[in-house]
Formats: C-alpha cells, structure tokens, sequence
C-alpha cells in the first residue's frame, strides 16, 4: 500500500494550463512628443517661479535689514539729541551766566538801582485830569528808589 502511493506520486504531474487563461503582455506605445515637451515647459516655469519667490524673500530680508539698522540710527540719534538739549539747558542756565559774568568778565551786581525820571508832556484834555494820574505814577516810581 505505502509503496503504490510512491508510485501514485511519481506519476503526478500538473495539469497543464492552457494558453489562453496566461495573461497577455501590452505592448506599451511611445510616448506623445508633445508631452515631453510640455512636461519641460512645466519643469521651466517652477524654475522661474521658484527664483521668483527667492528673489522677492531676499528683497524682503534686506528690508528687513535696513529697517532694523534705520531703527538702531534714529535711537542713536536720539540719545544724541537728548544730550544737545541737556547740555542747552546747562548753557542757558541764570546762575551760569552770573558765574561767567563776575568771574571772568568782572561784572558786578549793583547795589542800588537808579532811574531817570521823565516828566511826560501834558495833555489837554476837556475836563480830564491826565497830569495828575501821570505825576501820581512817578511819585509810585521815586518812592520805590527811597526818594520821597
């Protein structure tokens, strides 16, 4: 029994397929010269637009530059003009100027002060008393200077 089983096995063989179940191979065509060339035409324009983009990133980032080197300049600039206006203020300063004027010019302040008074010419008036409003204002003046 085991030995017609081997023989059973050495006369199997396969069933043979038939041709026509094998699948068939395309034959591929040639590709459209048309496409390739417009395939190069799309290759060209991302080129183009991708140096575009380059181009205008750049001029961005010198912007950018320049902005933050115009901002540096104007702080600067700034700062510069602060102490202009401290050192004008110094300058101007009253007790500078009496400094500068005693010390090095030997100005001197003055103890008492003299005015000269004028009498003002009178006016002719219809009834008015101007003479005397005017001669009232310089007796004010010549009481302030301790003149009596």
């Amino acid at each position: 029994m085991l030995v017609d089983r081997k023989q059973e096995w050495n006369q199997y063989s396969p069933p043979e397929s038939p041709k026509s179940t094998s699948p068939k191979r395309r034959r591929l065509s040639k590709p459209d010269k048309g496409f390739g060339k417009k395939c190069l035409k799309l290759v060209v324009v991302a080129i183009a637009a991708a140096m575009m983009i380059t181009v205008q990133s750049e001029a961005m980032v010198r912007a950018g530059y320049d902005l933050v080197q115009m901002k540096k300049e104007a702080a600067k600039v700034e700062k510069e003009n602060d102490a202009l206006r401290l050192e004008i203020a110094k300058l101007k300063s009253p007790q500078r100027i009496v400094r500068i004027a005693s010390s090095e010019l030997g100005m001197v302040k003055p103890q008492t002060a003299y005015f000269a008074v004028t009498k003002p010419a009178e006016v002719h008036s219809t009834g008015g008393n101007a003479g005397t409003a005017a001669k009232g204002s310089l007796d004010s003046v010549a009481q302030a200077n301790g003149k009596h």
